[in-house]
């Protein structure tokens, strides 16, 4: 295992090293299907080396971006909110652009739908929507489609 301390991080080739608020550790999970997670009560984020090391940088800067987007409590465990976080990570430090938002939804196509992680299609409009330069009068993240689970439910 490799352990990064808390704190905000980028190399010097634009890559993301750490999380602001909590300790992120890369770790090979061969039976694993997940880049990445959060566990909150230890303020932790898990990478999965086996996964991520086979993808672009762009890829493993989002995930990372968005595993630490889950430690602030504005975030929590909102996956929408998450992804919003990291697109505007990406494209505040110029790590992601039209041809990183496709590599990223090739990725993220390859991810399970569950209870909280929507389709690949509503992740991806909210991500290309979080990638547009903020309002001056709505600076907060705001996700493209918040009630998407009550749409797939009735």
């Amino acid at each position: 295992f490799l352990v990064y301390a808390a704190g905000i991080g980028t190399s010097a080739a634009g890559e993301l090293t750490s999380c602001h608020g909590a300790d992120v550790v890369e770790a090979e999970l061969t039976h694993g299907t997940t880049s990445g997670y959060y566990v909150p009560g230890l303020r932790l984020v898990v990478l999965n080396k086996t996964i991520l090391n086979t993808q672009a940088k762009a890829v493993q800067n989002f995930i990372l971006a968005h595993e630490c987007a889950h430690a602030d409590e504005a975030v929590g465990s909102d996956e929408l909110a998450a992804d919003c976080a990291a697109a505007r990570r990406g494209v505040q430090d110029g790590w992601l652009g039209k041809t990183e938002l496709i590599q990223i939804c090739a990725h993220i196509a390859k991810l399970g739908v569950d209870a909280t992680h929507p389709p690949v299609n509503v992740r991806c409009a909210n991500i290309r929507y979080c990638m547009r330069p903020p309002q001056v009068e709505a600076q907060h993240l705001t996700p493209l489609n918040p009630g998407w689970r009550m749409a797939q439910h009735q």
